[in-house]
């Protein structure tokens, strides 16, 4: 079977060879120097590194930074009780969205180091050979040995990127040692318990440092974790950090024959598939009712998102199979950047009903 017909089979994304080699081939290159130095095919391993990832960090994280910046009267402490003062709509609009590019950047950035971090073991290239054939790796187009030694170049210049130029530097450095826990120490290979465990610890990180970069002012510059951040903040990312640990693993419901392979206790190896889906679904019933109570939104701007989380549990407890789990768990993304848009709905509401 050719590396093309694999990769649609498995859904993912139908790249040919990245301008790899002529052939697309899976022979093992020797050096750097069989990677190609063009910028597309570099964009292009980029892209085939961190696309399974994007959709469940980076633009969910956006979504959160970008919001959570638009809701700065509740969001940070040098604008608390500031909401008589606000600026109008459109003027935060056009500050907090000239900031989107560092948002993205600052999520992708350490998306790309956790990645690398992932993608090299054996293990995990046993996994992505099943579940994700696509990979630089499996497909032959990087060695784990050339993912090191990249590595080994890009974890300090991700850093002092994220701290010089973002401000975010300490976020950064948690983002590392988390990524160390999740992929060297196994943590993500312990139980399903610990794995969505330190999962929820980085969106917190990542997304109370997607909050800072979006706001982009002197106050949380560099001011350490949590730093100018409000306690409504902290909190409601503490509560997207339950969200997480309490329903991240319907992404697991794709993976189940790549994570056997791995030796993965994952939720569906270890309860079952069917108690692994109700595990699922009950939460997904419960946060969006939480969420909409945390922001007082009421049932206009509630019903949506709820409407979708219902979804979600429904199609987890009824859909089934490859591409009807892959599916769930787009539409879980999409279900999370949904709920992250509470916080500038609620402030809106608040400054027109105060107003």
């Amino acid at each position: 079977m050719s590396d093309e017909t694999n990769k649609s089979a498995s859904g993912g994304p139908k790249v040919k060879s990245c301008g790899m080699s002529a052939s697309g081939a899976r022979k093992q290159p020797e050096g750097w120097e069989n990677i190609p130095n063009r910028t597309s095919s570099l964009l292009c391993l980029f892209w085939l590194l961190t696309e399974s990832n994007a959709p469940t960090f980076v633009g969910p994280n956006t979504v959160f930074g970008i919001c959570g910046a638009l809701a700065s009267p509740w969001m940070a402490v040098e604008a608390a009780g500031a909401v008589h003062g606000a600026e109008p709509l459109r003027m935060a609009l056009v500050r907090v969205m000239a900031r989107l590019g560092h948002v993205i950047l600052f999520n992708w950035s350490n998306l790309f180091i956790f990645d690398l971090a992932n993608q090299r073991l054996p293990e995990s290239a046993a996994e992505d050979a099943l579940n994700k054939p696509w990979r630089p790796v499996p497909r032959g187009l990087v060695t784990a040995d050339q993912i090191r030694t990249c590595m080994l170049c890009l974890i300090p210049l991700v850093v002092a990127l994220n701290h010089f130029m973002l401000g975010v530097g300490v976020e950064s450095l948690v983002i590392m040692a988390l990524t160390w826990m999740y992929n060297d120490l196994r943590g993500g290979d312990e139980g399903y318990v610990v794995r969505n465990a330190i999962i929820a610890a980085a969106f917190g990180v990542y997304n109370t440092g997607s909050v800072k970069v979006a706001l982009g002012t002197a106050a949380v510059r560099d001011s350490g974790l949590f730093g100018g951040l409000s306690s409504e903040c902290v909190i409601w990312a503490g509560i997207v950090s339950a969200i997480i640990f309490t329903t991240m693993h319907v992404q697991d419901l794709q993976d189940v024959e790549g994570d056997r392979a791995r030796g993965r206790r994952s939720a569906p190896i270890v309860m079952g598939d069917r108690p692994a889906r109700w595990s699922v679904a009950v939460p997904m019933l419960v946060w969006p009712v939480a969420s909409a109570c945390f922001w007082r939104t009421g049932l206009v701007v509630g019903t949506p998102q709820a409407a979708l989380g219902t979804l979600v549990a429904v199609r987890c407890l009824r859909c089934s199979g490859l591409q009807a789990d892959k599916l769930t768990w787009r539409l879980w993304c999409l279900w999370t950047a949904m709920v992250y848009m509470l916080p500038p709905i609620s402030c809106g509401m608040s400054v027109h009903v105060d107003g």
